[in-house]
C-alpha cells in the first residue's frame, strides 16, 4: 500500500468521525442498483438537511468506531455498497424525504421485480420490424394497425419478486417503459442508541396520520362514556350532564327556571290532544246562542249609558180610522178622565135598536136615582 493511499484513507476515516460526532442521526443505505448520477442529484437536493458519504465500507466503519457513537448495532448493517448518511432529520422524516426523491428506470435483465410489471394494450407508435420479434419475445400478443404495431390485450410481462428476462427488458425498452422506481433506500438508522430499520422507517405517513386520528376519536368516546375529565372532555361531559339532569326534571315535572317553558308547552300538547279526543257534548243550539250573546255584548253600550237615557216621550193619539182598533191610552191619562157627559136619549125609530148605554153610565143614573 502507497503512502498516498494510507495519508487518502487517513482523511477520510477523520472527515466521517467528525461528521459522526457532529450530527445526532447515522443512517445505512444500501446502494444496490443505485444510479451514480442520481447520487450527484440527490447531494443537491439534501443540502442544508443531510450529508450523503459514499466510500469503502472498511473506513465507514473504522471512522464510527472511532466515534461518540455506539455502533455495535450497525456492525451487521454496514455490508456490501453502502452509504452513509449524517443528518439532525429523525429517522422516520429522513427515509420519507429520500423516498420522494426517487426515479423510474430502466427493467435491466437479471433484475427482481419489485411489483407486478404490466404492459397495457394499445398504439406503440413503433413501426414494424425488429421491434415486432422483441414485443412477442416478451409474450405481448401484437397486431398491425395501419403502419404502427398495437398490443392486442393487456399483458403482466413480470410479477413482483420475479427476475427480470432479457427478452421482457427489451421489449420494455423498446416501449420506452421504465418500471423500476429506485431510490436511495435507508436499511439501518441510528438515533441515541436507538437502531431503527428500514422496514420500521418505511411507513405510509397519509395512513398513520388517519390511524392517529382514528385512536384519538376512540379515545375520546371512551374518555365520555366513562366520565372522565380532561382538557378536551370537559366541556362535553359537562352539556351531556345538564341536559340528562333536565331531561329527569321534564319527566318528573319538576318545575325551574330552565323547565318551566317546557313543561308547560308539554302540559299544552297533552290538553291539545284529550280535547282532540273528546266529543262535543254541548247542543249545536246553546253553542250558537252563547256565540250570538258574546256578539251582542260586545255591541251593548255601557250600563252608565242606559241609565242616563231619558224615558221616550209619548207620542200624540192618533184618531182611528173606519176599521182600525184606537191605541190604549195610558193609565194616568184614564184617571185624571171626568166623566163623560150623558147623551141625550135619541128616540129609536120604528124597527130599530137603542144602542146600550155604556156601564159607566149606567152607573151614575143609578147613583141620582
Amino acid at each position: 500500500m502507497t503512502s498516498h493511499t494510507k495519508k487518502w484513507k487517513a482523511e477520510q476515516v477523520l472527515q466521517l468521525q467528525q461528521l459522526a460526532d457532529q450530527y445526532s442521526i447515522i443512517a445505512i443505505a444500501s446502494l444496490q442498483n443505485f444510479p451514480g448520477a442520481l447520487a450527484k442529484e440527490l447531494r443537491k437536493k439534501l443540502q442544508g438537511k443531510a450529508i450523503i458519504k459514499v466510500t469503502k465500507t472498511r473506513i465507514i466503519k473504522k471512522a464510527l468506531e472511532n466515534s461518540k457513537h455506539d455502533i455495535s448495532s450497525l456492525n451487521e448493517h454496514l455490508k456490501g455498497s453502502v452509504a452513509v448518511i449524517f443528518s439532525e432529520i429523525n429517522p422516520f422524516e429522513l427515509y420519507s424525504l429520500l423516498k420522494k426523491n426517487s426515479v423510474n428506470m430502466p427493467a435491466k435483465a437479471g433484475l427482481i421485480a419489485p411489483n407486478d410489471i404490466e404492459v397495457l394494450a394499445g398504439d406503440t407508435g413503433i413501426p414494424p420490424g425488429p421491434a415486432l420479434s422483441d414485443l412477442k419475445a416478451a409474450g405481448l400478443k401484437t397486431v398491425m394497425q395501419g403502419a404502427t404495431i398495437s398490443i392486442a390485450e393487456n399483458k403482466i410481462v413480470a410479477k413482483k419478486g420475479e427476475v427480470i428476462s432479457k427478452g421482457v427488458s427489451g421489449a420494455l425498452s423498446k416501449l420506452g417503459i421504465k418500471p423500476i422506481k429506485v431510490s436511495l433506500s435507508i436499511t439501518s438508522a441510528l438515533e441515541n442508541g436507538q437502531l431503527y430499520l428500514g422496514e420500521v422507517l418505511n411507513i405510509d405517513i397519509d395512513a398513520t396520520r388517519q390511524n392517529f386520528a382514528k385512536a384519538a376519536k376512540t379515545a375520546f368516546n371512551i374518555a365520555i362514556e366513562t366520565v372522565y375529565f380532561t382538557n378536551q372532555t370537559m366541556a362535553v361531559l359537562i352539556t351531556k350532564g345538564y341536559k340528562n339532569a333536565k331531561a329527569v326534571a321534564l319527566e318528573a315535572n319538576i318545575l325551574n327556571p330552565a323547565t318551566v317553558e317546557d313543561v308547560l308547552a308539554k302540559a299544552n300538547a297533552q290538553a291539545s290532544v284529550l280535547k282532540a279526543k273528546i266529543p262535543n257534548t254541548m247542543p249545536e243550539k246553546t253553542a250558537k246562542e252563547e256565540k250570538a250573546g258574546e256578539e251582542k255584548k260586545t255591541e251593548e253600550k255601557p250600563a252608565e249609558e242606559k241609565a242616563e237615557k231619558k224615558p221616550a216621550e209619548k207620542e200624540p193619539v192618533k184618531e182611528e180610522k173606519a176599521g182600525e182598533k184606537t191605541e190604549e191610552k195610558p193609565a194616568e191619562e184614564k184617571a185624571e178622565k171626568k166623566p163623560a157627559e150623558k147623551e141625550p136619549v135619541k128616540e129609536e125609530k120604528a124597527g130599530e135598536k137603542t144602542e146600550e148605554k155604556p156601564a159607566e153610565e149606567k152607573k151614575t143614573e143609578e147613583k141620582k136615582e
